[in-house]
């Protein structure tokens, strides 16, 4: 009779989900992924992007995503060593990025590039691009916000500790951009190797968000 009495009164539950993220504010994290890279699928597929528009378009939101880290490690409600992840996060997207404008980039050579590089991407950014990254600037902003309110940071509540965005991001903008001009050159389809490309940055991205709502020892058990 005891043991049926624990049963429903619900007072005894398995630790797993004790310790899982609630429904609502994991639905709402996953929605703040899904919104923004809804973006660049309807830009492959509506607006006839290329891999070249794709790349220069995960760079930008590179950035803004950079800028939002920034503000969480200003915050001061992040876990772990956030100044040397934002650190890491500055080189990569400054380097890196500029490596793959010079190199994927709307160029005939490099000379091309070197002369006539920042007026023509400037072009594809104001034409061709713009809006749909000011609409993803929007979504993450909405993210940071999120995030800051969860952790308490208004009025010196308690909460949940802030975690950057951008460690783990940028290995997925490193496989991204690395991939898309290859599909979209040698892929026999390369409308759908875009779109699948961006599916599976999204599904890094959600994969990211979940792990980021377990408690610390649950996250310490699934990494053994």
């Amino acid at each position: 009779m005891g043991i049926s009495h624990q049963n429903s009164s619900g007072s005894e539950r398995h630790p797993f989900i004790k310790n899982s993220p609630k429904i609502v504010p994991l639905a709402g994290r996953m929605l703040g992924v899904l919104l923004p890279n809804a973006v660049p699928v309807y830009g492959v597929l509506r607006l006839g992007w290329d891999s070249t528009e794709l790349v220069l378009l995960f760079i930008l939101e590179g950035v803004i995503i950079l800028f939002t880290d920034v503000v969480r490690v200003v915050a001061g409600r992040c876990r772990g060593d956030a100044r040397s992840v934002l650190f890491f996060e500055g080189i990569f997207i400054l380097f890196f990025g500029l490596f793959a404008v010079l190199v994927f980039g709307p160029y005939a050579s490099l000379e091309d590039a070197v002369s006539d590089g920042f007026r023509r991407i400037g072009a594809l950014i104001i034409v061709r691009i713009g809006r749909p990254l000011m609409l993803i600037a929007f979504f993450r902003l909405v993210r940071l916000v999120q995030d800051l309110f969860a952790s308490g940071f208004p009025g010196g509540r308690s909460g949940r500790p802030l975690a950057l965005q951008g460690g783990a991001w940028m290995l997925l903008l490193f496989f991204a951009v690395m991939t898309a001009p290859f599909i979209a050159k040698a892929g026999p389809n390369p409308k759908g190797g875009l779109f699948v490309l961006v599916l599976l940055k999204a599904l890094g991205e959600c994969f990211a968000a979940w792990a980021d709502t377990l408690p610390p020892d649950q996250k310490g058990r699934k990494a053994i």
